[in-house]
């Protein structure tokens, strides 16, 4: 029989760190990346950040910081905060291992970084880019907010967004402005992509349209908050009176369209919003509520790493034009598709 104990600290009788919080936080000092420790961890990008994210919100300060680099970008870093924690709970974990004669040691998996990291919403035609150019590539469907957020710590070499600003009736753009207010970062155009209602083959519960989901009978499945396909149903919702605690399935979230579309074509949900492309791939009914940019912004001084030059290239090609005619119908390139629109 074999003595097993855990560790975690609490603050006025409330969780604060744990073993889970104390792994990320020693990948990052490792491999200065939430994507590497993520990977290396056997856990989602998503799952990483939000654990730091809420562990920063329960102490009241920031573990995490933006490392910066050269041209090929920097990484993420610890605090003297996160230093300071993570050096704590080792030793308090050390001491207690000693005192029971029980080893303990956080084990975290070697992890090669790829060429080239895509961080930011959930989108077919990025996959579809990434598989035109000649280097590794790494795809991590978080949303357009974390993208962002990635993107500003030095996770990201671009990030896909679509982000409506309600007071410019304008996509991308003024969160880039905002953001970036030194034109330290670019935005390039991306494609148009069709928005709407996917369904159940045959639409057998009958739905219209977003006011349907004020029937009980109605079941939603979401998207995660900070994504683009989030905030235009709760702009939608607003629009038709309808809160969100009256909407079936509304806490019932997921991280991409094909996540979306699996859950109505399984019957956990009648309805979702996402991409014509998508319900077509899933043999789904599609209801187009509106067309949106989905566009890519990128870090000023990255525009000269070669992965992510093969990537516009690729962005611009009559290829992934063609592919997006075959694989993804109501995606569509623009006539600056791939141009810088801000930021040159």
């Amino acid at each position: 029989m074999k003595t097993g104990f855990s560790v975690w600290f609490e603050e006025n009788g409330r969780y604060v760190l744990g073993e889970k919080e104390a792994k990320i936080m020693e990948g990052i000092k490792r491999y200065g990346s939430f994507m590497a420790t993520s990977k290396s961890l056997g856990i989602t990008y998503a799952h990483a950040w939000n654990v730091i994210d809420e562990l920063s919100k329960g102490i009241g300060r920031q573990v995490v910081k933006a490392k910066r680099g050269g041209d090929a970008g920097g990484g993420t870093a610890l605090t003297e905060e996160g230093e300071k924690l993570l050096e704590e709970y080792l030793s308090v974990q050390d001491k207690v291992s000693r005192l029971l004669g029980s080893h303990r040691e956080l084990r975290i998996a070697e992890f090669k970084k790829p060429d080239l990291s895509i961080i930011g919403s959930s989108c077919p035609g990025v996959k579809i880019l990434a598989g035109l150019i000649d280097f590794s590539s790494e795809v991590v469907e978080v949303g357009s907010t974390v993208g962002l957020a990635a993107l500003m710590l030095g996770e990201a070499d671009l990030s896909g967004i679509h982000l409506f600003d309600e007071a410019s009736g304008t996509f991308n753009l003024p969160f880039i402005m905002r953001d970036w207010p030194g034109g330290s970062a670019v935005l390039i155009r991306g494609y148009r992509r069709e928005q709407g209602l996917m369904l159940k083959k045959g639409n057998p519960k009958a739905i219209k349209g977003l006011d349907d989901l004020g029937r009980k009978q109605v079941r939603l499945v979401n998207r995660n908050a900070g994504s683009g396909t989030r905030e235009l149903l709760d702009r939608l919702l607003k629009q038709l009176n309808i809160t969100p605690k009256g909407v079936r399935g509304y806490d019932f979230e997921v991280k991409t369209h094909e996540e979306v579309a699996k859950a109505i074509e399984e019957d956990r949900a009648d309805l979702g919003i996402g991409l014509r492309a998508t319900a077509s791939i899933f043999n789904l009914e599609f209801v187009k509520l509106c067309d949106e940019f989905f566009d890519f912004a990128i870090e000023k001084r990255r525009l000269s790493k070669p992965p992510v030059r093969a990537f516009i290239e690729a962005l611009k090609s009559q290829e992934f034009d063609a592919e997006l005619k075959k694989r993804a119908p109501g995606i569509y390139v623009l006539p600056d598709t791939g141009s810088i629109i801000m930021g040159s």
